[in-house]
């Protein structure tokens, strides 16, 4: 490609109009015509403000191929995200694993130190996918500093359409996996024992392994999400720099609506903070007869009573349950209170609209309100032909208070 061909990919790209471009530069718009139409060149100092604006090197503006460079940008950043997002997924659910493993060893009878080993390596293992994770990402943020992926519409609609599928099969698999849980427990203790073999303690594997799953499909999904909404914040900031116009789906957040998105996490961590605390308290209060006060605590009585779900352990997990709830209850309601007026206006104007297209295309479905009445007979002949109804002029279109775009 040509400097004409690459200055009209980057400007279009950005919908940036010559105006502003030759805005940004200092120049005529004449001039950036003539740049695109490849009758003049710029000058040296003009290039390197082109190549700060649209974040690119000389030697592709000139002689290679943005459209390539941007396409190579989007691909190498989808290929690092999706490992990003799959190893933290996989660190986390291996974890959870662990738990599951070292309940299935202790059901069959296992030493105590086995079944610590087999844990600690699916933890290790977990942290370090983690680290891995982390650090790699840490580095492909400081060898691109500029780099600018801008996916398809295509690739987003796709994935607005996959991301409450993943989100429900992830909410839905944990409630399915408390409820079969809680099923499969038998009521009697002594009904539950299989040649040896606790039920209570055999389940516990399988839920922990699809409790990993389930964890891991929710964190999948979440990163995934903030892939494409980063990418897209990416692309309108850099606009709004060009002083390009926002696309109709941007949707720009203020400062105060910000701070209270922050203050919604911190309100939503505590809780899940004073859940864990209530799940610790309530698990362990109860067993401070039978293993002693601090000073004496019996290490193997602690042990005996947590295995065989003495205590409030076997209850004591429904903290988190209600933790998500409450945070949940705290993010809708402030979902209400941090819209401003004008999002409250613009959300009544789209129901609006939306009502009003309903209304048209029941009207064009009925042949009973196309302004004639089927009872009535049809005009004689001679008779005069009433008028068509006027159209709504351009101020009647807007004391309705409609977009007619």
């Amino acid at each position: 490609m040509s400097f004409a061909d690459n200055l009209v990919y980057l400007r279009q790209h950005y919908g940036v109009t010559q105006e502003g471009l030759a805005e940004q530069l200092g120049v005529s718009r004449q001039t950036v015509s003539k740049w695109e139409a490849g009758t003049n060149y710029p000058e040296m100092d003009k290039l390197l403000a082109l190549c700060d604006l649209f974040h690119t090197n000389l030697d592709d503006l000139m002689r290679g191929s943005v459209h390539v460079v941007k396409e190579n940008d989007t691909e190498s950043y989808d290929l690092h995200m999706n490992r990003y997002n799959l190893s933290i997924a996989m660190g986390v659910g291996l974890i959870l694993v662990g738990v599951g493993v070292i309940a299935l060893l202790e059901t069959f009878g296992w030493p105590s130190n086995l079944q610590t080993v087999a844990l600690l390596s699916f933890v290790v293992v977990g942290v370090m996918l983690l680290i891995v994770g982390g650090m790699n990402h840490a580095e492909f943020k400081r060898r691109n500093p500029s780099i600018e992926p801008r996916y398809s519409t295509d690739v987003l609609e796709r994935f607005g359409r996959r991301y409450p599928v993943m989100t429900a099969g992830g909410v839905g698999l944990i409630l399915l996996d408390v409820i079969f849980l809680v099923g499969l427990s038998p009521e009697d203790a002594s009904f539950g024992v299989v040649r040896g073999i606790h039920m209570e303690e055999l389940l516990m594997g399988p839920f922990m392994f699809a409790m990993a799953l389930a964890v891991g499909i929710l964190i999948w999904a979440g990163m995934q999400k903030s892939k494409y909404d980063l990418s897209e914040l990416t692309y309108i900031a850099h606009r709004q720099d060009l002083g390009a116009d926002l696309p109709p789906s941007a949707i720009v957040k203020t400062p105060e609506q910000v701070r209270a998105e922050r203050i919604m996490g911190v309100i939503c961590g505590c809780i899940m903070l004073l859940a864990t605390i209530v799940f610790l308290v309530w698990g362990f209060v109860p067993l401070f007869d039978q293993i002693g006060t601090w000073d004496g605590l019996d290490k193997s009585a602690l042990k005996d009573a947590i295995r065989d779900g003495q205590g409030g352990f076997y209850i004591s997990w429904i903290a988190f349950v209600v933790g998500g709830i409450l945070c949940g209850i705290v993010c809708l309601i402030g979902s209400v209170f941090t819209k401003s007026k004008e999002d409250w206006i613009a959300e009544a104007r789209q129901e609006d609209a939306w009502m009003k297209v309903a209304k048209a295309d029941e009207q064009q479905n009925n042949p009973w309100s196309h302004g004639t009445n089927p009872t009535s007979q049809p005009p004689a002949p001679g008779a005069p032909v009433p008028p068509p109804a006027p159209k709504p002029t351009t101020s009647d279109r807007d004391r309705t208070g409609t977009s007619w775009r």
